[in-house]
């Protein structure tokens, strides 16, 4: 909200530019920027009647206690009446509760004076011409949009109702828009000539050649546009104050403020009478506050009178009945509800700067988020470096669920009384929770993990053994056609490199990996994670079963970590050495290795066998086919060497190199020719 300090001095009494940031700051509105005597505002979502200059002043007049200076509309009407020329009928008052109109004939168009347009300048508003810079003025000043039709262009009556399937709208913008029965319309004879609370129409435009004029003030209900909106995908001024709230008593108080503006600046004669259908009017508010209460919440002693005089600062009606305060809200503060939303208004006009600050009394935690806590955000934080998204899903399942998935029920936390069928006992693993994921989205590749827990049961009258477990799943259905978009192929060792890197994150060596098996997985294609011969978890691809139950089309890779099993391998402190100053050295070796050994026993053996000489060993190439001997394989590894504190010889490395080949030998490899 743009409003400049000189517009806010019609209706109070300006303290010094500085205290006046200081003022509207304390009172709970942002300062975004301010250029002189301009200011950009923040406005809460729960604060409508901030949005226009009027309900600003008021606020600082509550602020400050200089009074508040309300101008009442004198309108002339020296025109004829409206009475049987101008006929409304709201078909929907549950969603329009006040739609008042107001006729002025003999109008001029053409521009406004200097004083209106500066003024609509400094609120970012472009001036227009006279009619429809007095509705933008006057939305301005009072909070409550109009709009102005050409009305010799509407025929027959105005009639707010619903839109009927297949009408379209032409709007100001030029864009036709095709209307739904959702959406709320303002019609005629022929159809409807604008959107409520949004934008009119282009069939009851006001032109150049526009003579007379009738002015629309309404209130629209917050939900009744929101929906408009989001339906037809544009907001404007108009809807950003009707979702906010609208003083719904004020709509006759703008007609006439707009309707003296155009009789001043336009030449035109106001006509006789107002059209005002209020079926069911609003009334104020009525919230019981107890003092003591509010001195309770905030800490400090505030006589009740000082809290009856606040309260009638900002305008409203407060009376004593049996030792609490009876406040009346003004219809324009909707975002008062409750006690406690007068304590808070309490608060403001007091000073937040004024409630002493103390400590509470009392045995106070230790400082610092539990270790628990922490290990699960580093969780939650590896696994969205590894480009997967957190995924979330309920600790209750059913049978049928675990057993499509290959999940054990036998050892479940049953409940006695489940409430549906979905949900009859706690889940004993992630994996049914992962695969539902993946059915869920199954339409996209999905990459994601959970940190959830899984419930095993220990007998009747135990409680159940609650363990943490961590969760990955990726699909491998195809990724969108467009150049931005992951076309990495997901396989066993995209899930195996993110499970490292995991791991890697909290200081945790690399899993042994052997293969496994689970009636979750593809046979041959599945492997369980182990730290010195203790079960971490299990990893692989879906077996092709289960995915065909849960009407997976692609190929799915689910990991299962025990996160409990995982902490008490972990290192929180991390090590760090000086980089070498020396070169590396570095060697490859082609083995010929039995077809069932494990290619990281290779790695392992270099690593035992090589001393503090080898910095890096890995794997880069298996291959099985043609030119080997049967039962055999042939694997690739890249070494590197390097000596801390010197530049190392042939001679060196040969010696390592030897010891790593003997360590090898006893595996069953071979150097392959």
């Amino acid at each position: 909200m743009r409003i400049s300090a000189e517009w806010l001095g019609e209706f109070v009494a300006l303290p010094p530019l500085e205290k006046l940031e200081e003022t509207l700051l304390m009172a709970g509105l942002g300062i975004e920027e301010r250029e002189g005597e301009r200011f950009e505002l923040e406005v809460t979502s729960n604060r409508g009647d901030w949005l226009c200059a009027t309900g600003i002043a008021r606020e600082i007049s509550a602020m400050t206690e200089a009074r508040f200076r309300t101008p009442f509309p004198d309108v002339d009407e020296e025109g004829p009446s409206i009475e049987g020329r101008v006929d409304v009928k709201l078909e929907n008052p549950l969603d329009c509760p006040r739609y008042v109109a107001r006729l002025v004939e003999g109008i001029t168009i053409g521009p406004s004076p200097e004083w209106m347009q500066k003024r609509l300048l400094d609120c970012g508003v472009r001036p227009i011409n006279n009619v429809v810079d007095v509705t933008n003025y006057v939305m301005l000043e009072w909070g409550g949009p109009l709009h102005a039709f050409d009305f010799d262009k509407i025929k027959g009556a105005v009639t707010v109702r619903r839109a009927e399937s297949g009408e379209k709208l032409v709007t100001l913008d030029e864009n036709e828009r095709e209307l739904s029965e959702e959406i709320l319309t303002i019609c005629d004879e022929s159809g409807p000539i604008a959107i409520a609370g949004l934008m009119g129409g282009a069939n009851s435009e006001v032109t150049d050649a526009t003579v007379n004029v009738l002015l629309e003030s309404a209130h629209f209900t917050p939900q009744r546009v929101r929906r408009n909106a989001h339906l037809l995908g544009f907001a404007t001024e108009a809807s950003k104050r009707f979702e906010r709230w609208t003083d719904p008593n004020g709509c006759k108080r703008s007609a006439d403020r707009a309707a003296q503006l155009l009789a001043q600046l336009g030449g035109g004669k106001v006509a006789v009478g107002v059209i005002d259908r209020y079926p069911s009017p609003i009334t104020e508010a009525i919230v019981m506050l107890r003092p003591a209460r509010c001195s309770a919440v905030l800490g400090i002693k505030i006589s009740t009178d000082v809290q009856k005089n606040l309260l009638t600062r900002l305008g409203f009606k407060v009376s004593d009945v049996d030792g609490s305060l009876r406040v009346v809200i003004p219809t324009h503060r909707r975002d008062i509800e409750r006690e406690i939303d007068l304590i808070e208004e309490i608060a403001r006009l007091y000073g937040y700067d004024r409630v002493p600050t103390t400590l509470h009394a009392g045995a106070n935690t230790s400082a610092g988020r539990p270790l628990a806590s922490r290990l699960e955000d580093r969780a939650r934080s590896a696994g969205l470096r590894c480009g997967l998204t957190e995924l979330s899903s309920y600790s209750l399942s059913n049978e049928t669920v675990h057993a499509q998935a290959g999940a054990d029920t036998d050892s479940a936390v049953k409940l006695r009384n489940p409430l549906s069928e979905d949900y009859t006992l706690l889940r004993t693993s992630l994996i049914p929770s992962l695969l539902d994921s993946l059915k869920r989205n199954r339409g996209r590749r999905l990459r994601g993990f959970e940190l959830g827990r899984i419930y095993l049961s220990k007998g009747a009258g135990e409680l159940a053994d609650e363990r943490r477990v961590l969760g990955i799943a990726l699909s491998d259905a195809p990724p969108a056609a467009h150049w931005q978009k992951d076309s990495t192929p997901v396989d066993f060792f995209a899930l195996k490199a993110i499970v490292e890197n995991v791991l890697r994150e909290f200081g945790a060596p690399v899993p042994f990996l052997a293969p496994s098996q689970h009636p979750s997985f593809h046979p041959g294609r599945c492997a369980s994670l182990a730290f010195g011969g203790a079960e971490l978890g299990i990893m692989g691809e879906v077996h092709p079963k289960v995915a065909e139950a849960f009407e997976l089309s692609h190929r799915a890779y689910i990991a299962q970590i025990d996160f409990d099993a995982l902490v008490r391998h972990i290192s929180l402190v991390r090590q760090y050495a000086p980089f070498s100053r020396f070169p590396a050295i570095e060697r490859d070796l082609a083995l010929l290795v039995p077809q069932d050994l494990p290619a990281s026993s290779l790695v392992d053996a270099a690593w035992q066998a090589s001393g503090e000489l080898l910095e890096s060993a890995r794997i880069f190439d298996v291959y099985q086919g043609a030119n080997l001997p049967e039962g055999t394989k042939s694997v690739a590894l890249a070494l590197r060497f390097r000596a801390a504190e010197r530049t190392l010889s042939d001679g060196e490395v040969g010696e390592v190199l030897a010891k790593i080949r003997e360590g090898q030998a006893r595996l069953g490899a071979q150097l392959r020719s």
